[in-house]
């Protein structure tokens, strides 16, 4: 082989290797992306919320989504919220207790304000970024397993206030806790109730798994284009 084709030869090398490595740049996405194989469009540096392929598939609307309690009371022991490609998601998991591996019965609706819920005080109706007030009540609930009145374990450790970060819509989300200070009539009647404030009012859907039990308020993003 020349010289020259020798030199040719090694240019292509070169080139082939260059553009190999930008496609395995450009290859991260998403989850969405990762799992399904179709290709996400290219996100700007603002434009954070582009919903992925699947999103629309996704059922959500503005109504009460509900189920019916279950009969032994289930008890919270974490909370978090996250941002998603398709939604804010705030998640509820849960001990069962001495019940079986299913999530508790639970109410998410909106309120409208003035928001005051059972007399009890709380940050949410007062907060002004907050302009729709989602309510989760999940019942029979509670954040104290007393199932043992000698010796009552708080199965709750978290905050009063989820931390937020790169949420779409959600703004706050608090916990009734002084509502637990109420003594209801019956063990059925204890409810853990959560608040999610929103910039607007958006659709959401409510996702309930077991192992653990929890149950998730998805709150939908809006879809964007990126042109």
């Amino acid at each position: 082989m020349s010289r020259r084709l020798r030199r040719r030869a090694a240019s292509l090398v070169v080139v082939v290797v260059l553009v190999a490595a930008a496609a395995a740049c450009g290859g991260g996405g998403d989850s969405s992306s990762a799992s399904g194989g179709d290709k996400t469009p290219a996100r700007s540096p603002g434009d954070r919320t582009i919903r992925g392929p699947a999103c629309e598939f996704i059922v959500a609307g503005t109504e009460r989504r509900f189920t019916r309690p279950l009969e032994n009371t289930a008890f919270l022991e974490a909370a978090v919220a996250e941002p998603t490609t398709c939604y804010d998601k705030i998640t509820f998991v849960f001990n069962s207790g001495d019940g079986p591996d299913l999530p508790p019965g639970y109410n998410v609706e909106y309120r409208e304000p003035p928001f005051d819920y059972e007399g009890v005080p709380n940050s949410t109706a007062g907060f002004d970024d907050a302009k729709a007030v989602l309510v989760v009540e999940i019942q029979p609930a509670s954040t104290t397993d007393a199932r043992n009145p000698a010796r009552p374990i708080e199965t709750y450790k978290g905050n009063l206030r989820l931390g937020l970060v790169d949420m779409e819509h959600t703004v706050i989300v608090e916990w009734l806790s002084k509502l637990e200070d109420l003594t209801p009539e019956t063990p059925a009647d204890n409810k853990v109730v959560w608040l999610i404030g929103l910039d607007r009012k958006m659709p959401f859907t409510v996702d309930a798994a077991n192992q653990p039990p929890r149950v998730s308020v998805l709150v939908m993003k809006e879809q964007r284009n990126n042109s």
